[in-house]
């Protein structure tokens, strides 16, 4: 009698070898943190083990696209969806991104309910973009949250409470077209140990004061209106970013004064950027051998130029001389030819550029075309 050899198990396909779960938790929490958050949901019907990785999934991402398509079918199909999202999770959230900047809400309700659900469940990064109408005041939920080390916030308005601490760990501040309304006097935000801040056509920042002495990273984008004495006592601060949006025609003298001794206030500045309107402010006001003396730190200047401003073009090469350890320099060009002549009658004289720069290494000038005029390097 002859043996029958043994038959080949045939192996289906929900069988094969799932290599991704077997990845570390923190590399498939990492995918699925990529992947829009429909997606991710989707795997929950995979097995029981992607289902139990989607309800404790640490990365909420929800962005506008997820939430516009499901405003699409209406409010209700939104707010439910969300709803039984954070119901069905287990464990803590670390991230949560609410992106509603192009959906018109016609009551918050909802939005302060998942704050309070995340600020309870060990939220660490938290991102919340409004529509553009400014009208959502942040509940005391967010001001009342410990463990934020990341916060971005979009067209909020910020009215902490009188018993708001700050926020005591949190290393990076996004601001943007947020209206700032203070209880008492001034609104203090006390972020002991914020290294980066990005703080961006906010509104009632003259009520703003900012304890931050860690601050190492600071970027500014205003209207009209330069309001920074909030952050005079930043003397850790390496790089600085300021821009304006438009400048009145005759600057106030407070401003003028305010921007030089912001600037002379920083001695361990590295890396500098001045939008081209922030020249406008330091035009013949400049103290050349005061910056020499007060921002010998700096490898890296960066400045926006309107080389149609006489002013400006002026302007530029005091700045340029002024740091003599200065090794990268930048120059994003704006405007055209119609002061040509005017600007290089000054470009060409000796006194425009009389200190070397020995240490100058890198160039840069972009934005640059159809122009006669000379580089003055």
């Amino acid at each position: 009698m002859t043996q029958q050899a043994p038959s080949k198990r045939v192996v289906v396909e929900g069988e094969k070898e799932d290599i991704i779960i077997a990845l570390p938790r923190n590399v498939v929490d990492r995918i699925l943190e990529l992947l829009p958050v429909h997606d991710a949901a989707r795997t929950s019907i995979l097995s029981s083990k992607w289902r139990d990785i989607w309800v404790s999934l640490p990365y909420l991402v929800l962005n506008n696209y997820f939430c516009k398509k499901l405003t699409a079918k209406s409010t209700i199909v939104f707010k439910i969806t969300i709803d039984e999202i954070l119901l069905q999770h287990v464990g803590d959230i670390v991230k949560f991104v609410l992106d509603v900047s192009r959906i018109n809400l016609s009551s918050y309700a909802s939005i302060n309910r998942w704050m309070r659900y995340v600020t309870r469940n060990g939220v660490k990064e938290l991102t919340i973009n409004m529509s553009d109408n400014r009208t959502y005041i942040l509940p005391s939920s967010v001001f009342n949250c410990p463990a934020f080390t990341r916060l971005e916030l979009f067209n909020c308005v910020f009215k902490p409470s009188n018993s708001f601490l700050g926020f005591q760990n949190l290393t990076y501040l996004h601001l943007e077209r947020i209206t700032f309304v203070p209880t008492n006097q001034f609104c203090v935000i006390d972020v002991p140990l914020l290294v980066d801040l990005v703080l961006m056509f906010c509104c009632g920042t003259q009520y703003l004061k900012m304890v931050s002495p860690q601050l190492g990273s600071l970027v500014v984008l205003v209207g009209h209106y330069l309001m920074l004495n909030c952050f005079m006592n930043c003397n850790k601060l390496i790089l600085l970013v300021i821009e304006l949006e438009k400048v009145e025609d005759n600057p106030k003298h407070d401003e003028i004064s305010t921007l030089e001794r912001f600037l002379f206030s920083f001695g361990s500045l590295e890396q500098l950027y001045l939008g081209s309107l922030v020249l406008e402010f330091l035009n013949a006001n400049i103290v050349l051998d005061e910056l020499s003396s007060k921002l010998n730190c700096l490898w890296c200047l960066h400045l926006g130029v309107d080389f149609n401003k006489v002013d400006q073009t002026c302007c530029t090469p005091q700045l340029i001389k002024s740091f003599p350890n200065l090794r990268k320099l930048l120059i994003t060009v704006k405007g055209s030819d119609d002061n040509v002549e005017t600007i290089m009658k000054y470009l060409e004289t000796q006194t425009c550029l009389n200190r070397p720069l020995n240490k100058l290494k890198y160039v840069t000038i972009s934005s640059f075309k159809c122009s006669k005029t000379k580089c003055f390097l």
